[in-house]
């Protein structure tokens, strides 16, 4: 009875110890991201895998929410007080809106705070214009620029290795894209016209973005208009692809041009929709890049529409897993997985310890260069409400489609910016 009663211990104590070994911490991040058949998503999922495999015990529930209700599902948690541990956000208006769910880093992250650029902390703080409380660490510096396909230039009779980058030039360009049968402008629903936009304001702004919330001078002067003008001319000869906007910007309309489909797409700098995503499907050789289109009534040239923090992680205050989170977008952020998600994706990491200029691909010194000489910080980035920006796409497509006319369209973007 003794030797069974001691068997029987000994078997209540390994199961105990099983159980105890089987035991998972779940750490559950969302984002926008992991959820797309692109290189960020799988550099996102690797960097999962190496973080579990030096946490023992540690699973990652890296739930891709879809990108065009991703701040709705925010709001549904936020009104729950409850839902994942880390989080991705944009730097911009929307984590302006939530910044109060979200822990202070300042104090918890000293340790890899002096890696990152001073801007790109200023971006990802709250309220950002004042230098507030720290509340992500970022993830990827950004841009908007113009992409086009030597290939198609060269079958078009055009120079592959001039940018068009003035009004004329780019109008001939187009035309002679048009003629040879070449789709002139791959487009994407509501971000080409977006982002074309953001191009031309760069050297409409330049670094006079502090006072446009309160300056009637941006979107009633002359600029503009000029601005406003020359995207209904592309839209109205035929330059930009109007079936493209109806097509998913994120991923249909970057898949199409990837595949070589277009001569000219208007694009972004990093992680996605970038130089080593056109590279990659184009050839190395074969991707040109400039950052806007020169009109002759604006005073500065060649201005690089950036972003100094794109996207970045950030903790809710509900999480019961402070420390394993705050772990976890230190790994992503800095060091091995900084490196490795900038290699990957083709991102430009705001950490200063990577150095994306490196990677092999010709066009992106061509990149880098623009975002250090003549850089102009998004005017839609800064402290623009989220649904300002929406209403700004609304009124792109309906002034396209020649719905409003562009003395109106002009008239009601100043209105929304002013929130009038």
């Amino acid at each position: 009875m003794k030797k069974i009663g001691k068997l029987a211990a000994v078997a209540v104590i390994l199961l105990v110890a099983a159980g105890a070994l089987s035991a998972e911490t779940t750490l559950t991040v969302w984002d926008f991201k992991v959820g797309n058949n692109d290189a960020a998503a799988n550099a996102l999922k690797d960097l999962d895998v190496l973080f579990e495999a030096s946490h023992s015990g540690v699973k990652i529930n890296h739930v891709g929410q879809p990108g065009d209700t991703y701040y709705q599902l925010i709001q549904g948690a936020a009104a729950a007080n409850q839902g994942p541990d880390v989080v991705m956000f944009h730097a911009d208006s929307r984590l302006e809106q939530f910044a109060s769910l979200l822990l202070t880093l300042d104090k918890k992250v000293t340790d890899v705070k002096s890696q990152f650029t001073p801007s790109s902390l200023a971006a990802v703080s709250s309220p950002a214009k004042t230098g507030g409380a720290l509340k992500l660490l970022p993830l990827t510096a950004q841009g908007i620029g113009i992409y086009y396909n030597k290939v198609l230039f060269k079958k078009a009779g055009l120079n592959p290795d001039k940018a068009p980058k003035t009004a004329a030039e780019f109008l001939a360009a187009c035309e002679k894209l048009k003629s040879a049968g070449i789709v002139p402008i791959v487009t994407g629903k509501d971000y080409t016209i977006d982002f074309l936009f953001r191009c031309l304001m760069a050297n409409i702004v330049g670094g006079n973005t502090d006072s446009l919330a309160t300056s009637d001078a941006v979107f009633a002067s002359k600029e503009f208009l000029e601005a406003a003008t020359f995207v209904k001319t592309l839209a109205d000869k035929g330059y930009i692809e109007k079936e493209g906007l109806t097509r998913p910007y994120f991923m249909e309309a970057i898949d199409k041009y990837s595949a070589g489909s277009g001569a000219i797409f208007i694009g972004l700098l990093s992680d996605v929709a970038n130089w080593k995503t056109f590279s990659d499907g184009l050839g190395v050789m074969n991707v040109g890049y400039f950052p806007t289109v020169n009109l002759p009534g604006t005073k500065l040239k060649d201005q690089q529409s950036t972003q100094p923090a794109g996207i970045g992680y950030g903790v809710f205050s509900w999480t019961k897993q402070e420390k394993l989170a705050l772990e976890y977008i230190k790994f992503i952020t800095t060091g091995n997985g900084a490196g490795r998600f900038a290699t990957a994706s083709g991102a430009i990491s705001p950490n200063m310890m990577i150095d994306s200029s490196k990677i092999p691909y010709p066009v992106l010194p061509t990149v880098i260069s623009y975002m250090k000489s003549s850089s102009s910080r998004d005017y839609t980035n800064y402290g623009q409400p989220n649904y300002q920006d929406e209403v700004h796409r609304l009124y792109d497509q309906v002034y396209l489609t020649g719905s409003m006319s562009v003395e109106q369209f002009v008239k009601e973007n100043q209105k929304v910016f002013l929130n009038k």
